[in-house]
Order: structure tokens, then C-alpha cells, then sequence
């Protein structure tokens, strides 16, 4: 073949191929439509395919004619990359409500397994909602439907779905500052951080004085800063050993009863006063709420790191009555976190760390 007959035909076939690129799409486009209109779907009903259908999706449309792809496509929160995924979820449940369906797919979670009812739908929109625990919240709230959704998902979040003190362990050390110790994860007898420092008379009203380097640096810096607002705040009981709780624990179960006492005092090793990051503040009484000086902490602590470790309204997740005066050491950043969503430090371990 000579060379101006190579020319001809690779011209010819660069001719096909523009023309393909020009006008293909709108043939494609033509027998798509032809094709839906052989099938018997109506005019109005080709056009909303067409509009939300892409592409890559026609041969979901165009094998034989299905009224399930009318009711996915024209649902609130139709998203197209997800068509397959609706239409499989739906042909699994055909009686449920399509817009559950589309909210459940749309969280990006395979939840296949379950039924898509509007109580999974509220589920995954919960700011807090983590895939792990999805049977646990379904079977807490079955049990429990006076509880709100978000309340369910912060009690199962914290493993408060289970009675305290059972399914127990090792607290992680690992975590530093924000190493979690409640009714559920312990320390050992023989556990002593090994940072602890001594909090001057300037800072401290108690006996119990010792507090982990950083978190006594902070408590000092709010101490501080407090002051600057004719606030004064002493510490009154930061660190305590496994020991010193064995006998403040076993003094308040002969006082009140073991089932009492377990409602205010942490038993010996579920303390969280033996990692030296919390501070008993000023009064330990019920009489410190509304102080001048508890009204600054709960507007202020956060800023230097410290949260209020057992707040009003969390009782059934911390497991503890409320105690304005106990502040807990977690960091700047975890601490505004906390503040800023309302969060016990159990939920925030679960979402941002535990997960």
C-alpha cells in the first residue's frame, strides 16, 4: 500500500471518529431514549430519568421496565452515584419507606443487613453514630424507646448499655492525658504516674497536693488567670494511690452501704484520682454549684485544658451523682470538644479515640 492510500484511510478513519465524538452522544442519547419509550415508560418519566440517571447507570433502566427506579429517582435525597445501591436495598424491603432508604445509603454505611426503618434513618444522622455499635443502639433503644436517639447513642458509645463494673479492663496508658479510668476500665494496685509533681500552698487546700506535670502546670496557669478575676481556686484532693481509695471506698460503704456509696465513690483502682489528672476544686459540696467560683470554671476551665468531669444530666453514662467541685485534665483541644458539644470525656473516647 502506497503512502497517499495510508494517508486516505487513516483521514477517513479520523473523519469517523470526530463525527463519533460530535454527534455519538446524542445518537447514544436517541437509543436510550427510544429504548425507554419500547420499554412503556412514560414522556414525563424519560425526561426524570434522564435527568437523574447517569450514564454509566442506563442498563439499569433499560433491561425491562422497573417502577422501583420512578420511586428511587424522584425520592428526597436521590443521589445519583448511589442508584444501585437504592434500588438493591430496595428490592430487599419493598415495603419500607423509600426516603429511610435514601437517608441509610447515603450515610455512606453498608447497612444492607438491617431493615431500614426510620429509627436506623435517625440513627446515622446522629452527629455521634459509629457503625460498630448500630445492633447495640438498635436493641438498647427497642428496650428503651422513651430514650431519646442521641442519648441512646452516648449511653452505648460508653458501654453504659452494660451494667457497671461488668465486662471490665485495663485502662489504656497509652492515651496520656486523655486515658480514660471509670466503672469500666481500671488501674492497677501497683499504677503510680511517674511525672507527679507537688502544688504549692498557693494553689492547694488539701492534703492530697500532687498532680502529672502538665496538669499541674495548667491548674496552675488557671489558677492564675482566675485569680486576675478576683476568683480564688485551691485544689483541695488531686492524686490519691489505690491504698488511700481502698480506705476512703471501704469508710463511705460502711457509712451508706455499698450500692450508695457506688453512686459518689469510685471503687479502688476505678478511681480516676490515680492518674493524677483531676482536681477536687474549693468545696467538694453540693453547695459549690453556683459559686462565683463554679460559675467561672464551667465558663472558663476549658480554655486551660480541664473539663467538668461529672456533669449534671450524664449521670447514667459517668456513672456518678454530679460534683460541680471535680475537674479533670484532657488538653486544650479534647477539652474544648467536650465543652463545645456538651460531651462526657466516655463519649468523646469512644468517637474520636476508641473507634
Amino acid at each position: 500500500m502506497d503512502k497517499k492510500k495510508i494517508i486516505i484511510i487513516a483521514s477517513v478513519l479520523l473523519l469517523i471518529i470526530l463525527i463519533w465524538i460530535i454527534f455519538g452522544g446524542a445518537i447514544r442519547n436517541k437509543l436510550f431514549t427510544n429504548k425507554l419509550e419500547t420499554l412503556g415508560y412514560s414522556g414525563k418519566e424519560i425526561k426524570l430519568i434522564e435527568e437523574k440517571v447517569f450514564s454509566d447507570d442506563y442498563d439499569l433502566v433499560t433491561t425491562s421496565k422497573n417502577d422501583e427506579v420512578i420511586d428511587v429517582i424522584s425520592a428526597k435525597g436521590y443521589r445519583g452515584e448511589n442508584l444501585k445501591k437504592y434500588l438493591d436495598y430496595y428490592s430487599k424491603y419493598k415495603n419500607c419507606d423509600m426516603e429511610d432508604i435514601i437517608t441509610i445509603v447515603n450515610s455512606g454505611y453498608d447497612l444492607s443487613k438491617y431493615e431500614p426503618t426510620s429509627t436506623l434513618a435517625d440513627l446515622v444522622t446522629e452527629k455521634y453514630y459509629i457503625y460498630d455499635n448500630t445492633s447495640k443502639y438498635l436493641k438498647y433503644y427497642s428496650n428503651n424507646e422513651n430514650i431519646s436517639l442521641d442519648k441512646v447513642v452516648g449511653l452505648v458509645n460508653s458501654k453504659a448499655d452494660n451494667k457497671f463494673y461488668t465486662n471490665t479492663k485495663n485502662a489504656d496508658l497509652n492515651k496520656g492525658n486523655l486515658i480514660l479510668v471509670n466503672k469500666y476500665y481500671y488501674l492497677k494496685d501497683n499504677y503510680i504516674p511517674d511525672d507527679l509533681v507537688t502544688l504549692t500552698n498557693k494553689y492547694n487546700g488539701g492534703t492530697n497536693n500532687m498532680m502529672r506535670k502538665d496538669a499541674a502546670n495548667a491548674f496552675m496557669e488557671m489558677v492564675d488567670a482566675a485569680l486576675l478575676d478576683n476568683i480564688i481556686l485551691k485544689n483541695m484532693s488531686a492524686y490519691r494511690s489505690y491504698n488511700y481509695q481502698v480506705n476512703l471506698y471501704d469508710k463511705y460503704v460502711q457509712k451508706d452501704g455499698k450500692e450508695a456509696a457506688d453512686i459518689y465513690s469510685a471503687r479502688p483502682g476505678y478511681s480516676e484520682h490515680q492518674t493524677g489528672l483531676c482536681t477536687d476544686i474549693n468545696d467538694i459540696s453540693s453547695s459549690f454549684e453556683g459559686t462565683d467560683a463554679s460559675n467561672w470554671l464551667v465558663d472558663n476551665a476549658y480554655k486551660y485544658g480541664f473539663i467538668l468531669r461529672f456533669p449534671k444530666g450524664k449521670e447514667d453514662i459517668t456513672g456518678y451523682t454530679y460534683e460541680p467541685w471535680h475537674y479533670r485534665y484532657v488538653g486544650k483541644n479534647a477539652a474544648k470538644i467536650i465543652h463545645d458539644n456538651d460531651l462526657t470525656l466516655e463519649e468523646y473516647y469512644a468517637y474520636y479515640l476508641d473507634k
